[in-house]
């Protein structure tokens, strides 16, 4: 690895925080993955943080420069990609400038950015989605909730405030639930990890969850499933007429995911002849490295010229 040129990537999610340097041909060295709520379990979870990257540093033998800190996060992040507005399952991670207070803490260039929006730079890589570098994209990530990340016209849209994409917190008309974002009757409600292992406990008392589609696939409770998570991807396939739609992560991965039926149900519920015509899907590989790795794909572009994160 060159000294001058490493990345640290760290992806932290609510169950799991990943870490890994990564080089400028973005080859992966040294990944950990730890439990969150064990690393950032303390008093102050900044410095919490800030001593594992430390302790992950000295445990793999790394005394080199790193030229940068890419942390991905899931939260509503600003698009000066340092301050965190909220963190809904993570304590501690609300209202917090984190980039600046990490950088304080390590005296090195940290840019934060909401994870899926460094798994959907990872995917577009990945699979080599936009050679000209002009192509909309659309990343839809089924997780612990619904993750969204909106590449347009050949980069990441963050909106004014940085927070565009939240696609699993449009409300949904007639459900009263309340979300962990403290708002009612959002997506993440409905189509959610969270919302299926309520589902499955209350349809389908013992069956594991990571089951429900191999053993229940067939029920109109499944079909429900389905048919609810096509609804919020063919609204938003509707208002951006994507060149493709990117589906991954945990859920979407799950043994017996009837992913065709979801795509036939996304097209069906779209505009045709177009965009349902020529409606594009690629499923990406569940992998617990994207996140780091696209971290680095995001911030390796300003560490070779040489441009700050922020004025």
């Amino acid at each position: 690895m060159s000294a001058e040129r490493v990345i640290l990537g760290i992806d932290i999610g609510g169950t799991n925080l990943r870490m890994g340097f990564v080089d400028e041909a973005y080859n992966l060295n040294g990944f950990e993955r730890f439990p969150t709520a064990a690393t950032l379990g303390g008093d102050d979870p900044l410095d919490c943080l800030a001593a594992e990257i430390r302790g992950y540093c000295a445990r793999c033998g790394y005394t080199g420069a790193i030229a940068a800190v890419a942390l991905g996060v899931p939260s509503v992040v600003h698009k000066n990609h340092s301050y965190v507005y909220s963190t809904p399952n993570i304590p501690g991670l609300d209202a917090v400038d984190l980039g600046r207070e990490l950088e304080r803490r390590l005296n090195v260039p940290v840019y934060v950015d909401r994870d899926v929006n460094f798994i959907l730079a990872h995917d577009i890589r990945k699979y080599d989605l936009d050679p000209d570098g002009s192509r909309t994209i659309l990343g839809c990530y089924l997780g612990t909730g619904f993750g969204n990340s909106l590449y347009i016209n050949g980069r990441i849209h963050v909106g004014s405030h940085g927070v565009a994409g939240e696609l699993g917190h449009i409300p949904l008309r007639g459900v009263t639930d309340l979300c962990t974002c403290g708002q009612v009757g959002c997506v993440e409600t409905r189509i959610s990890g969270r919302y299926l292992k309520q589902l499955t406990e209350r349809a389908f008392p013992g069956c594991f969850i990571g089951d429900v589609f191999r053993e229940h696939g067939d029920s109109e409770e499944i079909a429900q499933f389905i048919r609810d998570a096509a609804l919020p991807i063919a609204t938003e396939v509707t208002l951006l007429d994507p060149d493709c739609v990117i589906l991954g992560s945990g859920v979407f991965a799950m043994q017996g995911f009837p992913m065709e039926r979801l795509m036939d149900e996304v097209r069906r519920r779209v505009r045709h002849p177009l965009p349902a015509e020529d409606l594009h899907f690629v499923v990406a590989e569940d992998s617990q490295t994207a996140g780091v790795l696209g971290g680095a794909v995001t911030v390796m572009p300003y560490v070779r010229m040489g441009i700050p994160f922020r004025s």
